[in-house]
């Protein structure tokens, strides 16, 4: 078992990690609330870092505070402890300016995929002479700009889904969320997307931090992975360390996921989660 304060490498031979400029770095991060049965803790004395403009992924079972974290990290909640720092500077969760993208799009039926994105930059107080611009911009990266005039409902869900990432992004965030964006499409519209969103990545140089089941997905998206247990514990912070482009298949990506699994099996093995 990895400890939780220890980076492990999944890798192939002579492969290279990505260079990033800066970095987050949380530490001791604990996140608390009042119920009726008494105080239940999330997490405590989490730590890990992030690298800005990196893709980092969070797994680990449900109601182990992914979520949580995720929105802590946004500033919707305050940890009841602990200190973040980015670039060596103390700041607040509530200071990362962020797009989020949920699993569901949650597109206002009533307007078209234009006016769904400028509702959010008026919402951010963008100045209206900028809105145009970016609204076509963000749909063109995502290869809807010819959908501009469309309404949610005529859309697939996978279309749906790429409008919530233009949307995310127009608002031009330092950190673009991603709770689970896919967990509700095709595998075949889920694959493709991921490309895509890898070619967004590569573009707009965003750090995305990226919540998932799915350890394929995972792996193939990820320059690390967070892995906490059923306890909200932090066991394994992964890099995988496998050259780009990837390509789904490729033998270090499976050995990867094989590794990452088989620790997290054996950390389940030894008693982390309770039945």
């Amino acid at each position: 078992m990895a400890s939780p304060n220890s980076t492990q490498q999944l890798n192939s031979e002579g492969a290279t990690s990505p260079t990033h400029s800066g970095r987050i770095v949380f530490s001791g991060l604990e996140k608390r609330f009042d119920t009726p049965d008494g105080e239940l803790t999330v997490f405590s004395d989490l730590s890990f870092e992030i690298a800005e403009g990196s893709f980092t992924s969070i797994m680990g079972p449900s109601g182990c505070g992914k979520s949580t974290l995720m929105n802590v990290i946004a500033g919707l909640l305050q940890p009841d402890g602990g200190v973040i720092e980015r670039g060596g500077e103390p700041v607040e969760s509530g200071d990362f300016f962020y797009g989020y993208v949920f699993q569901e799009p949650r597109l206002l039926d009533w307007l078209t995929v234009g006016e769904n994105i400028r509702f959010a930059l008026r919402a951010q107080e963008v100045p209206p002479e900028d809105h145009a611009g970016r609204i076509y911009r963000n749909l063109e990266l995502v290869g809807l700009e010819d959908e501009i005039d469309s309404y949610p409902q005529q859309l697939s869900g996978g279309m749906r889904q790429r409008v919530g990432i233009a949307r995310a992004l127009a608002i031009e965030p330092n950190i673009l969320l991603m709770d689970e964006p896919f967990s509700s499409l095709d595998e075949f519209t889920a694959k493709e997307l991921r490309q895509d969103l890898l070619e967004i990545w590569k573009e707009t140089g965003k750090t995305i931090i990226f919540v998932t089941h799915n350890s394929k997905e995972a792996v193939f998206l990820s320059d690390t992975i967070l892995v906490l247990d059923g306890n909200g514990e932090l066991f394994d912070q992964v890099n995988i360390d496998v050259p780009r482009p990837r390509s789904v298949g490729d033998e270090a990506l499976v050995i990867a996921e094989s590794t990452l699994m088989d620790r997290f099996f054996d950390h389940l093995d030894a008693g982390a989660v309770e039945e």
